[in-house]
């Protein structure tokens, strides 16, 4: 089992895992792909989610990580819609200084706002599109209504 090397000795999952949060970020996302009778993943979420919290307390803790753990603690990736994931982090990039982003992320952000702001075109249009159709239909329906209702 992949998770064994995250115990030590007594079974327990090793302290020095706390001291990592964005592995600990990991473990908690992939704990959530347990199924029923996978123990060492319920292990898994227990530790990861109390030691989470703790991160989230520590005023040493960067916002933006703070921000992704908030995130994946209210509402862990895999049930996350992906545009909603995609348009956090997009928030969280972008709150990232010049320094901490090296230019191929930079550039990747870039995309990815294009990308959802693309996509988010094609949406609106599509419900504008359908709203007109929606009120097409609404109005032929009324006429049809009238115009029975004038000639009965």
């Amino acid at each position: 089992d992949v998770f064994r090397k995250f115990k030590d000795h007594e079974g327990k999952f090793k302290e020095s895992l706390a001291f990592d949060g964005q592995g600990l970020l990991s473990l908690y996302e992939a704990a959530h792909v347990a199924i029923h009778g996978e123990d060492i993943l319920d292990e898994a979420l227990s530790f990861t989610t109390k030691n989470l919290k703790l991160i989230v307390q520590d005023h040493r803790t960067s916002s933006s990580f703070k921000k992704q753990v908030e995130f994946s603690l209210a509402l862990p990736m895999w049930k996350c819609v992906p545009r909603t994931l995609a348009r956090h982090c997009i928030d969280v990039y972008s709150e990232l200084d010049d320094q901490q982003a090296s230019h191929d992320e930079t550039v990747t952000l870039k995309f990815a706002k294009l990308d959802f702001n693309m996509v988010q075109r094609v949406h609106q249009e599509e419900l504008h599109e359908l709203t007109m159709s929606v009120n097409l239909y609404i109005r032929m329906a009324f006429l049809a209504f009238i115009t029975y209702f004038i000639n009965s």
